[in-house]
């Protein structure tokens, strides 16, 4: 096969993306199928007895196949038997926007978005973010949801409200050394804000090429997703004052070695 079209998953040359994030990821999803089984537009095209606009349109999240269509592309292009079903799912429920994921439920749209994020921003006035907890910290707070994903820092930065620097379950020692492995091996990630910051709930803005910001919230292990502007406004203005007002990044580091003492 020749080599695969290079237009990054989910647009196309003129930057028109999917209009709802399930649509997005479920033609991400089937876009990165297509790549990693080395097809172009053009061959896919071929064996799925269909046009190359039509597949670009699906590849870029344009238009939403059809049940049928998704069972060849799946088929083409080899999609785990696990994931064909959720396929379907996101396929059937394209037009709505906003998710709420209880536990248990069994689909993951937070991984799936992480895993197509340019950028990952989050705020937490109480606790120290999950990527960035030792594991002492981990136990002491009692967290059951484990550690996140260790590769997702490299596109993250975190604000710390000073109201996270310490916990009444977290001992002395335990929260020093949290602080002395935020400053040896996240100082390039973490802003501290100044203590006059509102302790507004938690949240995460993860920005994705070609779409609106979207904004994820943890609440007692249910996860939110908002995608609409008119639900994600506040949120983004909000990060965009916390971004105006934290410390930079060596009064940061500073202000925690001063704690660590």
């Amino acid at each position: 096969m020749s080599a695969p079209t290079t237009t990054p998953p989910g647009t196309d040359d003129s930057g028109v993306r999917a209009k709802t994030l399930r649509g997005l990821l479920l033609a991400r999803e089937l876009d990165s199928a297509r790549v990693a089984r080395g097809f172009t537009t053009r061959e896919l095209a071929s064996a799925m007895s269909m046009s190359p606009a039509m597949v670009n349109r699906v590849m870029t999240g344009r238009r939403v196949p059809t049940a049928l269509e998704i069972g060849g592309l799946c088929a083409v292009l080899d999609v785990p038997a696990a994931r064909r079903p959720l396929l379907y799912r996101r396929a059937a429920a394209t037009d709505l926007t906003g998710w709420v994921v209880h536990p248990g439920t069994g689909d993951d749209p937070i991984g799936d978005v992480e895993a197509v994020a340019d950028g990952i921003t989050g705020f937490d006035p109480a606790l120290i973010p999950r990527p960035l907890r030792t594991p002492a910290y981990e136990r002491a707070i009692g967290s059951d949801r484990g550690r996140a994903d260790p590769a997702l820092l490299r596109i993250s930065r975190f604000f710390l409200h000073p109201s996270a620097l310490s916990h009444p379950a977290v001992s002395a020692e335990t929260m020093r050394d949290q602080l002395l492995h935020l400053v040896e091996n996240h100082g390039q990630r973490i802003r501290l804000l100044p203590i006059g910051v509102a302790r507004e709930p938690g949240f995460r803005v993860l920005e994705v090429g070609h779409f609106p910001p979207v904004v994820h919230i943890e609440h007692h292990g249910t996860d939110v997703l908002l995608e609409e502007p008119a639900a994600t406004g506040a949120h983004t203005a909000f990060l965009r004052h916390l971004t105006d007002v934290a410390l930079s990044g060596s009064h940061t580091g500073a202000a925690l070695r001063n704690l660590i003492r």
